[in-house]
């Protein structure tokens, strides 16, 4: 099976409120592309595109900290976003995948995420994805109403809590 892979990288601010959280920003980058490898399964095409975004997203993040940090800044943290609840599973809880590849790629992500260098990820409702648009054949309106006003409420269908860090930073 053949895929679309689309993500969208984006720098916010964000405004949390119980249930949801409206970001206000601006798009980084973008892709959609056709994924090169051979797809048995749509949580598969979901890994290969979060590994597509999460490789980009941190060589941003990493820059950008680093900037922040000689600014004395703030760092910036990484949060991913997924209207897969497969994928959130995967990413979140202990399972296990068929497939050798898919199981090396989902370790190196949580093995980011039990760094720190992810900070968040969250399942998101597929209604407020604006990646959707490039995807889909009937998309959502989630990225043109961040274009036009750019500000976007997403509503959150689950995240993980966890401990902050000891020394409360989280450069990459």
């Amino acid at each position: 099976m053949s895929s679309q892979i689309g993500y969208i990288i984006m720098l916010v601010n964000k405004n949390v409120r119980r249930g949801s959280f409206e970001i206000k920003g601006r798009i980084l980058h973008y892709s959609s592309t056709k994924c090169k490898r051979v797809t048995r399964s749509k949580l598969a095409s979901e890994i290969y595109g979060i590994v597509s975004s999460f490789d980009l997203g941190l060589a941003l993040i990493t820059t950008l900290n680093s900037v922040a940090k000689s600014l004395r800044l703030k760092p910036i943290p990484l949060v991913i976003c997924t209207d897969s609840f497969s994928l959130y599973q995967c990413l979140t809880k202990l399972g296990t995948l068929n497939e050798k590849q898919l199981m090396i790629d989902v370790m190196a992500l949580r093995q980011s995420y039990e760094r720190r260098e992810i900070e968040e990820i969250r399942w998101i409702d597929g209604a407020d994805n604006p990646a959707d648009a490039m995807t889909e054949t009937l998309p959502n309106q989630a990225l043109t109403k961040f274009i036009d006003k750019n500000t976007l409420s997403i509503r959150i269908d689950g995240s993980v809590d966890r401990p902050s860090p000891n020394d409360g930073s989280t450069y990459v």
